[in-house]
């Protein structure tokens, strides 16, 4: 049994695939507010990368359903995230660039208990990073500062086209979308860009 959980185990997905498909560090603005609004109300404090770990979009069981809670950040946001709302750990987010194919969470900010990759295969949204923070860009994976300029160089990667791409089959579970429509409403938070929490 494959399992990604929150931090206080009310949440967690069983997954039928262990293998993350994608690693990547994102310096996006939408994913530090993501963390830091978590943080916010409970969950571990906020960092400048978020490390984004990618699985297959195929769950076999969905725990605490009811605990779960679907987001949006602003009103015009693409990615929808899915917070445990005892905890605040982000188990699970979905884009539209995903294609029902994979998911997204962040590495520290829920639990697993499968083996995670060390070393992403690419840093993305680096211009979005504060200038305080520069210093902690990675200097040995490739580097996307900002799109579309980087996307076609993002593209090129061979983790990244397998991911977001069209699934090669119906899944035996659950798609991660599936879990998002079956919670209900989406709560749009109306974050202001540009702002640290």
């Amino acid at each position: 049994m494959f399992k990604i959980s929150c931090h206080c185990g009310a949440c967690s997905f069983e997954l039928l695939d262990e293998k993350p498909k994608l690693h990547l560090f994102c310096g996006c603005e939408d994913c530090r507010q993501a963390i830091e609004w978590g943080a916010m109300n409970g969950a571990k404090p906020s960092s400048p990368f978020a490390k984004a770990i990618y699985m297959k979009s195929d769950i076999r069981k969905v725990k605490g359903r009811a605990k779960m809670r679907a987001v949006q950040l602003r009103k015009n946001a693409r990615s929808t995230r899915v917070y445990c709302e005892e905890c605040y750990s982000i188990i699970g987010i979905d884009h539209p660039s995903y294609q029902n194919n994979v998911f997204m969470f962040f590495k520290n900010h829920c639990e697993t208990n499968f083996k995670l990759p060390e070393k992403p295969e690419v840093a993305i949204y680096l211009d979005d990073l504060p200038s305080s923070e520069a210093h902690l860009i990675p200097t040995d994976i490739p580097l996307c500062h900002s799109f579309p300029r980087d996307r076609e160089k993002f593209r090129s990667i061979e983790a990244v086209r397998n991911s977001f791409k069209e699934p090669e089959g119906p899944p035996v579970g659950y798609l991660f979308k599936d879990v998002i429509n079956s919670l209900g409403k989406i709560e749009i938070l109306q974050l202001e860009e540009g702002r640290r929490l």
